[in-house]
C-alpha cells in the first residue's frame, strides 16, 4: 500500500507541477478590437433632366386697316306683326281630378303635382296628353293623364279662326 501511496503522491506532485506550468499558457487572454465596417455615404440621387417647356408659337397679329366706306342701299319690307293665337279656355268650372284620386295612393298618403302637356284641337277636344313633369308617383301621373283626356276647351282663335295649340295644365293631388 505504501507503493500505491507513493505512486499516487508522485503522480499528484508531478501532475500538479505540470498543470501549474501549463495553466498560464491556457489562460492567456487577448483583447481584439472590434472591426467597424467603413460607412460610405449613399450615392447621390440621379440627376433628373427637366424637360424643356412646350413650344408655343407666338400669336399672329393682324393689323386691320381702315376700310373705305361704301354707301349701299338695302331694301327692307315691313312684315305684318305676328299675331299669336288666343289661349284656349276650359268649359265650366276649373278642371279637377280629385274625384279620380287612386285609392292606393290615398292609403299610402301620396301627394304631389303632375304637370301635363296636351294639344287642344280646333274642336276643343284634347289629344296627345303626356306628363311634362311627374308628381313622383306613377299612379298619380297615370290618373292625371286619364282625367285630362276627358277635358274640353273653347279652341284658341287666331285671325278669327279656331286653331290647334299645345297647352298645359297642373293637376294637384292633395289629401283632405
Amino acid at each position: 500500500m505504501a507503493i500505491v501511496i507513493g505512486v499516487a503522491w508522485a503522480l499528484a506532485t508531478g501532475l500538479a507541477q505540470t498543470l501549474a506550468e501549463k495553466v498560464p499558457e491556457l489562460l492567456k487572454a487577448e483583447v481584439i478590437p472590434e472591426k467597424v465596417p467603413d460607412k460610405t455615404p449613399p450615392p447621390p440621387p440621379p440627376e433628373l433632366k427637366v424637360p424643356p417647356p412646350p413650344f408655343v408659337p407666338p400669336p399672329e397679329f393682324q393689323i386691320q386697316t381702315e376700310n373705305t366706306v361704301t354707301n349701299t342701299i338695302t331694301a327692307t319690307t315691313k312684315l305684318p306683326p305676328k299675331v299669336l293665337p288666343s289661349s284656349p279656355v276650359s268649359y265650366g268650372r276649373p278642371h279637377s281630378c280629385q274625384q279620380e284620386y287612386p285609392s292606393v295612393s290615398q292609403r299610402l298618403g301620396e301627394e304631389g303635382v303632375t304637370t301635363l302637356s296636351f294639344t287642344v284641337g280646333t274642336d276643343g277636344h284634347i289629344t296627345n296628353v303626356t306628363v311634362a313633369k311627374s308628381s313622383g308617383s306613377e299612379r298619380l301621373d297615370n290618373a292625371a293623364v286619364s282625367c285630362a283626356s276627358s277635358w274640353t276647351y273653347h279652341p284658341a282663335i287666331m285671325n278669327g279662326e279656331p286653331v290647334s295649340v299645345t297647352y298645359g295644365a297642373k293637376v294637384q293631388w292633395v289629401l283632405h
